[in-house]
């Protein structure tokens, strides 16, 4: 699941360096295998391959459970990771390294095993493993956690489709007003995430909201690809826009007040200018 705040960006560098020396550590198996096909020496070039292709397999690995790890780390509420990938990584590397005593070292079977749990405590020591359990901040809700995990993915990819849309659009106008609304959307993310009891609340309106958005920009953005945009259809596309983000305004200040709200007639407001673009 992707942040609903956003990251700093130096917490983005840190995470796209961690485990970058993973990379070099098979080198001296990368410079056995050319010294072995030098030599014609067919079969440990394989298992060097071999041993080389498991250390660059488990480093990859690796680095993309970091990157998931990072993003768990970001968010106020959010999903354990549903693929482990430390912990693949962690076990890969382990029996890569002890294989490699084994085969390519000549280390006796026990010191091998030795080699690879060694490897795998040092892994677990220095980086540890994937986050097991959901992140709920300081409120606990055991039922509806799956439902509320599921609202805030779902909204979450709309509002990346939404920004998909927008970089074909190249209206400067248009361009800062999408940047507001998807601010604002977010911003109600965060506040149902860090209070989740505002859920049920929000769900008629981000779905109406969002989907809407999502629709009139994706549809715009492709008639504007083929430069086939009207006065008239600029004009309805701001109102809209417009309309969209006075109404996600009201939202955002009633969710901050914690006000039991109904919004119905806005929303069927907002349906009707919604089919005229």
């Amino acid at each position: 699941m992707r942040t609903i705040l956003n990251s700093p960006n130096i917490n983005k560098v840190t995470a796209g360096l961690k485990g970058l020396w993973l990379y070099f550590m098979p080198t001296p198996i990368f410079i056995a295998a050319i010294i072995a096909l030098l030599k014609g020496d067919f079969l440990n070039t394989l298992l060097a391959a071999a041993s080389f292709s498991g250390f660059m397999l488990s480093t990859i690995i690796a680095r993309r459970g970091f990157k998931q790890e990072n993003q768990y780390k970001q968010q106020h509420l959010a999903r354990a990771p549903r693929l482990p990938f430390k912990t693949v990584a962690a076990s890969l590397l382990s029996i890569t390294t002890g294989a490699t005593a084994f085969l390519l070292a000549d280390y006796s079977l026990l010191s091998s095993i030795l080699f690879g749990l060694t490897t795998l405590l040092g892994f677990y020591f220095y980086y540890g493993l994937d986050p097991r359990k959901n992140k709920v901040g300081d409120r606990w809700f055991e039922s509806g956690q799956e439902e509320l995990f599921d609202a805030l993915e779902a909204a979450e990819i709309k509002i990346r489709a939404i920004e998909n849309a927008q970089k074909s659009i190249g209206n400067i106008e248009f361009d800062r007003r999408l940047d507001r609304i998807i601010n604002k959307a977010r911003n109600v993310l965060t506040i149902i995430a860090d209070d989740p009891k505002d859920l049920p609340h929000s769900r008629k309106f981000l779905k109406v909201y969002l989907d809407g958005t999502q629709r009139v920009t994706e549809s715009y953005a492709k008639t504007h690809k083929k430069e086939a945009t009207t006065e008239a259809l600029d004009t309805n596309f701001f109102n809209v826009l417009e309309s969209i983000e006075k109404t996600f305004d009201e939202q955002h200040n009633k969710l901050l007040k914690n006000d039991q709200f109904d919004l119905d007639v806005k929303i069927e407001v907002l349906k009707t200018q919604l089919k005229q673009v």
